[in-house]
């Protein structure tokens, strides 16, 4: 949370073509364990801030808790109570230690703790990687809290959570942010001090890191943490469920290669259920976290919501999707018109997917996914999982009329093509020995492919899907322009569906353009780092030959 102040607050496999001359060895890169990793798929609760901001206190949480059980979200696979800002006000004791308002807390932050583990819930807590926290710089519901933040206090307040009883812990970055910090400098130090608590406790907890995308914690989070914000918040306090804001917060949470289980990008908590969104808005979001494989932290008031909501939040087959053993975030694999787009998310088991039809723009529009586009073959069965219905079943593909700023998601079960685009993979140039790499781990549109140094970082982790896609992120190696001169820059851009992102990985080790037949080709012979990829057309040149392993 907290990012600005609104209303007072801040809120694979690679297709087999016959390649026999092509080194294919593509194994899966195995995920940093992070020394405080404590689940295996996306964490799913509810956290306090959306609907009560600041204004909290024992008895707010009590009832939270109660209603989560009541209304079937816990054996729904609900089970972190997260206690978000305003449970303190800075205040410590000669010693350093935290001290509360008993007639807020009677029993202190152990009791209630106590209570939620008392119903088979795990409890979570919050704090700021600064010295004077959120609770300082944007007061919400509460005065203003000097000195609300861990800074300078890193081993004594981590290891006090954990002696409390918490399961689960939210960084701010609040005080890191107007203090300049270094985000990845803080947030490391904060996950070493969960590690020495835990080895003193024996309770391990998750670590949320909410820098809000400060410092791209998608390269460094997956080593420290279980979870990391991408972006500013979801919804500001006093504002109304915004569907462009959910949009610009599930863009912003793209990174597809730095998600593994027990690692995941995080959107922020959900608006599910919010004043301002009806029950197709809901749906849509709740499919739009599902098919990224995002932590689910409802944060509605669970006491007052509709039968409907409840049934959202509920529907166990939207939610297997999320919670996916395999813990892939969905990418885009097609946009055959601007704003209509695909996106698709390999699931446990042969042949199983959940895609995403979204249709952002202002009109219902059809929208089409391609089992070509999935890395599907033969006979698909097409479901609907919000009705638990079939659809029916296909050979090529599967069409939907999505209304105007609305998903439609899906889970198709069928065959597996060969080269299901599912394992990333290194290209590397035979006269240069160095990787094909974006520079800087780049997500702009336009940014020209290159060589470099191989080095086993995400963004020289391509993967070549059964539409013949070489995908890098939810991005495509596309020529640019539809080029089909010698000298195209080769370039990275949104996955569209079209053949200037389509190519063929063939036997001699070339890599050809499907449209223009042109070769990917290291420009002037050159083997130095930064070498600009371009399309040429193609000779006998160690320039023009690729090694995918």
């Amino acid at each position: 949370m907290h990012a600005r102040a609104v209303g007072g607050h801040l809120l694979g496999g690679l297709l087999a073509l016959g390649l026999a001359a092509v080194t294919i060895a593509a194994v899966a890169r195995p995920a940093v364990a992070a020394p405080n990793n404590v689940v295996s798929t996306p964490p799913m609760g509810w956290a306090s801030w959306n609907s009560f901001a600041a204004k909290i206190n024992y008895n707010v949480i009590k009832g939270q808790v109660d209603a989560l059980i009541s209304a079937g979200l816990k054996d729904a696979g609900y089970q972190y109570v997260n206690i978000d800002e305003g449970w303190w006000q800075g205040t410590r004791d000669s010693a350093g230690n935290f001290t509360v308002d008993p007639a807020d807390w009677p029993g202190g932050m152990a009791a209630i703790a106590d209570y939620i583990h008392s119903k088979g819930l795990k409890a979570g807590i919050y704090t700021d990687a600064g010295r004077d926290g959120c609770g300082y710089y944007y007061p919400t519901g509460r005065p203003a809290a000097p000195g609300s933040g861990s800074e300078g206090h890193y081993d004594q307040d981590f290891l006090q959570f954990s002696r409390w009883g918490f399961d689960f812990v939210k960084v701010d970055w609040c005080g890191g942010n107007a203090e300049g910090l270094n985000p990845q400098s803080a947030y490391t130090a904060i996950s070493d001090s969960i590690a020495r608590a835990t080895a003193q406790t024996g309770r391990p907890m998750v670590l949320s890191v909410c820098s809000w995308g400060n410092g791209g914690p998608w390269n460094w989070g997956p080593g420290i943490s279980t979870m990391w914000r991408t972006s500013q918040d979801i919804i500001y306090y006093g504002e109304n469920a915004s569907m462009s804001r959910v949009l610009t917060n599930f863009d912003s949470a793209q990174h597809p290669t730095a998600q593994s289980p027990g690692h995941y990008n995080d959107p922020d908590m959900l608006v599910v259920g919010m004043p301002g969104f009806n029950a197709a808005q809901n749906r849509t979001h709740l499919g739009l976290w599902a098919i990224s494989g995002a932590p689910l932290l409802a944060g509605n008031n669970l006491a007052t919501m509709s039968a409907e909501t409840r049934a959202i939040l509920t529907n166990r087959e939207v939610i297997a999707i999320d919670q996916d053993p395999l813990g892939r975030q969905g990418t885009k694999v097609a946009e055959d018109a601007t704003g209509l787009q695909v996106y698709s998310k390999t699931l446990t088991g042969t042949g199983n997917r959940a895609v995403l039809l979204l249709n952002r723009t202002g009109a219902t529009a059809n929208i089409t996914v391609r089992w070509s586009a999935v890395g599907l073959t033969g006979a698909v069965a097409v479901r609907d999982p919000w009705t638990g219905t079939d659809l029916g079943s296909s050979t090529t593909g599967y069409t939907s009329a999505v209304p105007a700023n609305q998903a439609v998601l899906l889970t198709l079960s069928g065959t597996d093509g060969t080269g299901s685009g599912t394992t990333a993979t290194t290209i590397v140039g035979r006269q240069s020995g160095r990787c094909l790499d974006v520079n800087n781990s780049s997500t702009t549109n336009g940014t020209q492919a290159q060589l470099w140094d191989c080095n086993g970082q995400a963004n020289q982790a391509w993967t070549y899907t059964a539409g013949k896609q070489l995908m890098i992120g939810n991005k495509c190696l596309d020529a640019a322009n539809r080029g089909t001169a010698n000298g195209t820059k080769a370039v990275i851009w949104d996955c569209n569906g079209q053949n200037n992102q389509q190519w063929n990985v063939n036997a001699d080790g070339t890599v050809t353009g499907v449209q223009s037949g042109l070769c990917l080709d290291a420009s002037g012979a050159a083997t130095a780092n930064g070498t600009k990829i371009v399309l040429w057309a193609c000779g006998s040149g160690a320039n023009q030959r690729w090694t995918l392993r």
